[in-house]
């Protein structure tokens, strides 16, 4: 039931960008769209309603993964419907649960996240890339903390481990950071791991 309620609100979030778009930004949205959805489809959509109802039916937008359409409003330089959005986004929990609160998580977990916090740096997006995550995602997060890389990695760690559930261990992300060639944070996720059994 629940779901059906975030479904209901995501629509009306959907029809009242879709009422804030002119002319011009209906038009560029649907030449970024070309790729996906094809020039003779694309010439019957007359409004935003319409050309979400077609990303819907491509399975590259629902309330559940925003994040294409988040992308697509910044490229037409709309940041007003990105906020909306984003406000949704952070009514439905997305990329704004604190680390205690994520379900699942361990203790072990946890430090490991804030030894890769402390030593990824600017190599964050190729780890994140890596755990998985599509670009749009890693937009999503640099422009809700543009000035916090610490931020943008934890959020990236978060969303990796809401998505893989049980699988997300400490020796997997010590994998993915090995197969980044971080091995001094990977070694250092090790030790600091061992130091709790």
């Amino acid at each position: 039931m629940a779901m059906d309620q975030a479904e209901m609100r995501f629509n009306v979030l959907l029809n009242d960008i879709s009422q804030n778009l002119s002319k011009e930004n209906l038009e560029s949205l649907k030449f970024l769209c070309k790729p996906s959805i094809g020039k003779k489809k694309l010439e019957s959509i007359t409004s935003g309603n319409q050309l979400f109802q077609v990303l819907e039916e491509l399975d590259q937008l629902s309330s559940k993964y925003p994040d294409e359409l988040f992308v697509l409003l910044g490229n037409i330089k709309r940041p007003d419907l990105q906020n909306k959005l984003s406000a949704f986004q952070q009514g439905n929990g997305h990329l704004q649960h604190p680390v205690c609160e994520v379900g699942g998580i361990t203790e072990r977990l946890n430090v490991a996240f804030n030894v890769i916090c402390d030593g990824v740096g600017k190599d964050w997006r190729m780890v994140a890339r890596t755990l998985g995550h599509k670009e749009a995602l890693l937009q999503q997060i640099e422009y809700k903390y543009p000035f916090n890389m610490r931020e943008q990695i934890r959020q990236a760690l978060i969303e990796w481990q809401k998505t893989k559930g049980k699988e997300a261990t400490e020796d997997n992300l010590v994998k993915v950071l090995r197969r980044c060639n971080l091995n001094l944070v990977a070694d250092t996720v090790e030790e600091a791991v061992s130091k709790i059994d």
